[in-house]
Order: structure tokens, then sequence, then C-alpha cells
């Protein structure tokens, strides 16, 4: 049997016609199964486009920040040669507070052995007086 398409104008027949509607509706299955899974990459990949904006939003910002810091230590003064001058100072210091240390502990020394002096002369004044 002979059917008449009259959108397309050709003459089908019935078993071209059933041929015809399976490829539509394995075609509208396949879309109904795959379409799904399309649409999450398509979600997941304009996610990952924002993400990756973002990241090189942050990278330029980085950048900027690093240039910026790079510039003022240009103009920063080589400050090692300071450095090296208060360690050295430091050094000395420790040094002089070390000698002033013995020092006090020698004049402690010498101020007990004063005072015992002083307590003795006081004790034979004392005794030959009385």
């Amino acid at each position: 049997a002979v059917v008449s398409t009259q959108s397309t104008g050709i003459d089908m027949t019935s078993e071209e016609t059933e041929n015809k509607k399976s490829e539509e509706l394995f075609t509208e299955g396949l879309i109904a199964v795959v379409k799904p899974a399309i649409q999450t990459v398509d979600g997941q990949v304009q996610s990952l486009r924002f993400t990756q904006l973002k990241l090189k939003e942050s990278i330029d910002k980085l950048t900027v920040d690093l240039d910026q810091i790079t510039s003022l230590q240009r103009e920063l003064p080589n400050l090692e040669h300071y450095v090296k001058k208060l360690t050295s100072i430091k050094r000395r210091v420790a040094t002089v507070n070390n000698v002033l240390t013995n020092v006090q502990d020698r004049v402690s020394g010498l101020q007990g052995r004063v005072e015992r002096e002083q307590a003795k002369k006081r004790t034979l004044l004392n005794a030959t007086v009385s």
C-alpha cells in the first residue's frame, strides 16, 4: 500500500512510514536519555569556566600585588650592612655586660671583705677599750 504524505510530497509505503516512525521514536528516546547528561556536563563546563575566570582574576590581582612589592623592594636601601653592624654592636654590648657583671661581682666581694675587716677592727677596738 502506498501512503501519500502531504508534507514531503513523496509517496511512501506503510513499511517505510513505520521505519520512519521507529527512527523518530529512537531519536526521541536517545535524546531523552542523553539530554540530561549533556545538560549536566554543560552546567559543569559553565561552572568550570566561571571558576577559571575567578582564578584568572585572582592571579591577575596577585601579579599586580607582587609587582608592587617588587618595585617597593627596589626602592628600599640594602639593609644587610646595617643588620651586620647591629649584630656586631649586640656582641660588643654582650661582652661589656659580661665584663660589668664580673666587675660587680668583684666589687661585691671586696665590699664583703671590707665589711668583715671593719667588723674585726670594731671588735678589736671594743675589746681594747673595755
